[in-house]
């Protein structure tokens, strides 16, 4: 049988020898792996789907819905020059041609969308080993196109080999700045600092194991969250920052003081401050930022009833309790979904009681599309467009060989710096093997477990969710039914309450069908008031609207719908597509 990886994108052969379960050898892992004989990897006759409890790799039978994604190449030109205007460009921004030749940068005419016509642009080849992989057109009008369809990887990534440091920039002229300068370890990424997907180093992560990292961005805005993002991912510990003063880029900073003072940035970047250590001088731009704008309320998630009483922020923990089977994992994904969509935060999940994945795949799905998970009512294209988004955008962990809070967490931390996630849901905590020490009572375990989370929430900078059973539930005096829980009654402390930044309560109503998210914990004012909202739960597709809404009037957009953009309807408060008819 040929089987996918959907991790690596690589196709297999194995042989199944039963029905049921088969474990083996994982194909993606194991041959670089000590215990080579090891069988970590477990594929389902049945559903044809597998799962490597070491790599976390998923895979699934290959067939032609489930292809490879295909890059085109683009052809290369025995173009090797500049014209005049080219060349005194360069020279005029102290780039060279002995530079130039060594990159392999040459003058040619394409058709640029933004000026509507074909015009002389500039040419930046990107190799993976000697394979022309992409190529970045430049105008003199200062406009960008790269190749269509092609892969988006670093410019100059050859340089990440044989290399124990390299320099990462927001753009090519900058690369050449430090290549002229002598600096050759020096890469750029393919498109600026634009957006939040990073594909390039999605892909090629296992290239920078046990380098140093140099940060050498633009010193903006822009310039300043890339920078973050990039640390957040290869972790503070293994970078340095190239401060060059006055200047806004390493291609100015040449320009005004030359190469020689742009390799003595170089050695005099600047190591992050010791982890428990705050340098006042570090911290200036914040404080200022603070001083200027005051404090920022988080993202919201498009309906108004909980906007106005909470508001979510990175490096966050979130405890989320109530009685069992009334929605607080739907919830949770809800929410989750939404600040994905909108705000591009990634999700890793330690989830086994949604075990195995197609069920959790199946809620996943039909928020995102907005219609039950059955062929009945969602198209194959639905699927496919669901299913690919989840790929992406949504990793899971499930070690059934080792359940310890470490080992999750170390795996956390991987799909930090492998897919940058920046939300990570534990549902729910008891699922967890807790081991705690022989001298250590159940209240110290757990306090030292949420210390884990809130150290780990602040140092990746991600939204840490914990969903948490309430112990033995009771009862109200008339037997009609439990009483509504609260933090303090999460089974083992007081610390769920005590520790974490946001406390919810989900409790479904099932006679009216009105669900209350309680909010009694915001820990920062600038981030909400709490209290209640109380919503309405569609059952066809896992989403959540206002209380004022009919059921006709339910949200059944495909929120992946590329064509239009999700915008809020200042009527509604809802996000709905551009230009979409007001319900009401």
């Amino acid at each position: 049988m040929k089987i996918l990886s959907l991790n690596t994108q690589k196709i297999y052969d194995i042989e199944i020898s039963k029905q049921g379960e088969n474990q083996m050898p994982c194909p993606d892992c194991s041959q670089d792996r000590k215990k080579t004989k090891a069988k970590p990897f477990s594929f389902n006759f049945e559903n044809k789907v597998g799962y490597c409890n070491h790599c976390l790799s998923r895979f699934v039978e290959y067939n032609t819905k489930f292809t490879k994604k295909e890059y085109k190449l683009p052809e290369p030109k025995n173009e090797t020059k500049l014209t005049d205007g080219a060349l005194k460009f360069f020279e005029g921004r102290g780039i060279f041609q002995e530079t130039i030749k060594k990159m392999g940068i040459y003058s040619d005419t394409q058709f640029m969308p933004q000026l509507e016509k074909e015009t002389g642009v500039i040419c930046f080849p990107y190799y993976l080993d000697k394979t022309l992989i992409n190529i970045k057109h430049r105008s003199k009008e200062k406009y960008f196109k790269l190749e269509k369809n092609a892969e988006l990887i670093f410019y100059n990534i050859n340089a990440l080999k044989n290399n124990d440091s390299v320099i990462i920039t927001e753009g090519e002229m900058d690369c050449l700045s430090y290549i002229q300068a002598g600096l050759e370890n020096c890469i750029s990424v393919p498109n600026g600092a634009s957006g939040t997907a990073m594909e390039y180093l999605d892909n090629y992560i296992d290239l920078f194991d046990n380098k140093t990292i140099y940060l050498s961005v633009d010193n903006d805005l822009k310039g300043y969250v890339l920078r973050n993002e990039l640390l957040r991912r290869f972790g503070q510990e293994r970078c340095k920052i190239i401060e060059l003063e006055d200047c806004k880029d390493a291609n100015e900073y040449i320009q005004k003081y030359g190469v020689n003072e742009l390799r003595e940035r170089f050695n005099g970047a600047k190591e992050l401050p010791v982890s428990g250590i705050i340098d006042v001088a570090d911290n200036y731009d914040d404080c200022y930022n603070l001083f200027i704008n005051g404090l920022q309320k988080g993202k919201t998630i498009g309906i108004s009833d909980v906007d106005d009483i909470i508001t979510w922020e990175l490096g966050r923990v979130a405890v989320v309790t109530g009685i069992p089977g009334h929605g607080k994992s739907e919830f949770v994904d809800y929410v989750a979904i939404k600040l994905c969509l909108l705000y591009g935060w990634k999700i890793g999940y330690f989830s086994p009681e949604n075990y195995p994945f197609k069920y959790h795949f199946s809620k996943l799905s039909k928020k995102l599309i907005g219609k039950s998970f059955d062929a009945n009512y969602m198209s194959n294209a639905d699927f496919e467009e669901s299913y690919n988004y989840i790929k992406d955008n949504i990793s899971f962990i499930y070690p059934e060989d080792d359940m310890s809070f470490e080992n999750i967490l170390s795996k956390a931390t991987y799909l930090v710096k492998r897919h940058g996630i920046k939300q990570f849901i534990i549902d729910p905590y008891n699922k967890i093997e807790h081991k705690r020490d022989k001298s250590e009572s159940e209240t110290e375990y757990i306090s030292r477990f949420l210390d884990s989370c809130v150290t780990f929430a602040k140092k990746y900078q991600v939204l840490v969710w914990i969903v948490a059973h309430p112990r033995k539930m009771n009862r109200k005096k008339d037997e009609s039914a439990f009483e509504i829980p609260n933090l303090y009654d999460i089974n083992g402390s007081s610390n769920f309450y005590n520790k974490c930044d946001y406390g919810l309560i989900v409790y479904r109503n099932y006679q009216d069908g009105n669900v209350q998210v309680q909010i009694p914990k915001v820990k920062f004012n600038h981030l909400g008031s709490g209290g209640t909202a109380v919503l309405k739960y569609n059952d066809l597709n896992g989403r959540y609207e206002s209380n004022f809404y009919n059921k006709e009037e339910f949200d059944y957009k495909n929120w992946l719908n590329q064509e239009q953009k999700m915008v809020i309807n200042p009527n509604t408060n809802f996000y709905e597509p551009e230009n979409s008819e007001i319900p009401f």
